[in-house]
């Protein structure tokens, strides 16, 4: 079974929290060929890997991790855009409230007293 994070296939991490938590960089330690499995490092340790598109990675090429098939990681060699870590600089802050200004005048009364 296949499983991925970033949303083309099924996003599961249940399998393997700590491993599956983003789309991680990793170093191509042997060549990954089409339809054939390569090595990369991958968090201080040597992993089986493959590609899903039919390309040829060569060693020292960053990838990124985007799934595993049971102890194969599939990787990428572009990042994928993973919806469970939104990009943070587009988080937009709440509107302040009446009853902030509000506290806030409060507090600065009592400081002055």
């Amino acid at each position: 079974m296949l499983n991925t994070f970033n949303g083309v296939l099924k996003k599961s991490s249940s399998d393997n929290p700590y491993l599956l938590a983003m789309s991680k960089e990793a170093v191509v330690d042997e060549i990954i060929q089409p339809n054939e499995l390569g090595r990369i490092r991958y968090r201080g340790s040597v992993w089986n890997a493959k590609c899903l598109q039919e390309i040829t990675i060569y060693p020292e090429e960053v990838v990124y991790v985007v799934g595993n098939d049971n102890i194969t990681l599939i990787v990428d060699i572009v990042p994928h855009n993973n919806d469970n870590y939104p990009d943070q600089s587009q988080k937009k802050s709440p509107a302040a409230t009446p009853l902030f200004f509000l506290g806030n005048f409060v507090l600065l009364l009592l400081m002055l007293l």
